[in-house]
């Protein structure tokens, strides 16, 4: 059997150190959570997440680095090669399967988001870059959907891209703090129509639009 180097060694007991603290902190925060508990939690010493990490904030950016590059993942499959509306609609949906999932991993994420704006101020920062750049990825396909004209001229793509990440991130707390009240799929179906009907409203299909104009 072919030994494991010193760097396969190493990476397995990151892996297990981030994982460990990700299931600690969806159970209760990462303010109730101490390195300690996390390398005794991975099957580790106590002082092994401080020799890897150094300090509490480099191990919660690494976990969210893990939970990144997870949605990411999820995101590829979800997203694929749609565009514009259809594309809009599977990032969305990129969102709560992303819970459905890895329920965990969210968890601590949202966790994490919530202590940053009181116990944790160090991460505020990079989760207000984050959520720009989800509402960005949206913005993004709301100008595709713009230009095939699935979705008004005048649409304030901002606006929108500001309203279904809320949306979404509303759901998602509310799963967090509760999940026993929220169906998550039933959730997910009923904010893609939500969102569907609100950026259809008075847009007309190309044929009718020629039909409408032979009438005139």
């Amino acid at each position: 059997m072919k030994r494991r180097s010193q760097e396969d060694r190493r990476a397995e007991s990151d892996r297990r150190i981030i994982g460990a603290a990700i299931q600690l902190i969806a159970r209760k925060g990462s303010a109730g959570t101490t390195l300690a508990e996390i390398g005794v939690a991975a099957g580790y010493s106590r002082g092994l997440p401080s020799e890897r990490f150094g300090t509490k904030h480099a191990l919660l950016d690494a976990v969210i680095d893990r939970t990144e590059a997870a949605f990411q993942a999820q995101l590829a499959i979800d997203v694929g090669g749609k565009s514009g509306l259809a594309a809009v609609e599977a990032r969305m949906e990129a969102h709560v399967n992303g819970a459905l999932r890895s329920p965990d991993g969210v968890r601590a994420l949202y966790l994490i988001y919530m202590e940053s704006l009181t116990v944790a101020p160090e991460l505020h920062p990079r989760i207000a870059a984050q959520g720009n750049a989800y509402r960005e990825g949206f913005v993004r396909h709301l100008r595709e959907a713009r230009r095939a004209g699935e979705v008004r001229a005048d649409t304030d793509l901002q606006l929108h891209a500001t309203m279904i990440l809320g949306a979404l991130r509303g759901v998602l707390t509310q799963w967090v703090i509760d999940p026993a009240a929220v169906d998550l799929t039933a959730a997910k179906a009923a904010l893609v129509a939500f969102a569907r009907r609100a950026l259809t409203s008075g847009v007309v299909a190309p044929g009718k639009r020629g039909r409408a104009g032979s009438d005139a």
